[in-house]
């Protein structure tokens, strides 16, 4: 998932997610080397914890319509 460096910054995420700045535009997320699937306990383990810590990080808090001034 990528999140626009506006949104704020991306919180430190447990091995095995890779954090990668894209230039100074925000960040890339990615939660597993390999496809994720649903059916891999271990995968769903890590997004749950990955969502918390990215909602305590207040980046998942809904998008808000820009003002057209």
């Amino acid at each position: 998932m990528y999140f626009s460096a506006a949104r704020g910054k991306v919180p430190p995420l447990p091995e095995p997610v890779r954090v990668e700045a894209v230039e100074d535009k925000g960040t890339l997320v990615v939660l597993t080397p390999e496809r994720f699937s649903v059916s891999n306990p271990e995968h769903v383990a890590l997004a749950g914890c990955v969502h918390a810590l990215l909602e305590g990080a207040g980046l998942l808090r809904p998008l808000q319509p820009m003002s057209s001034k």
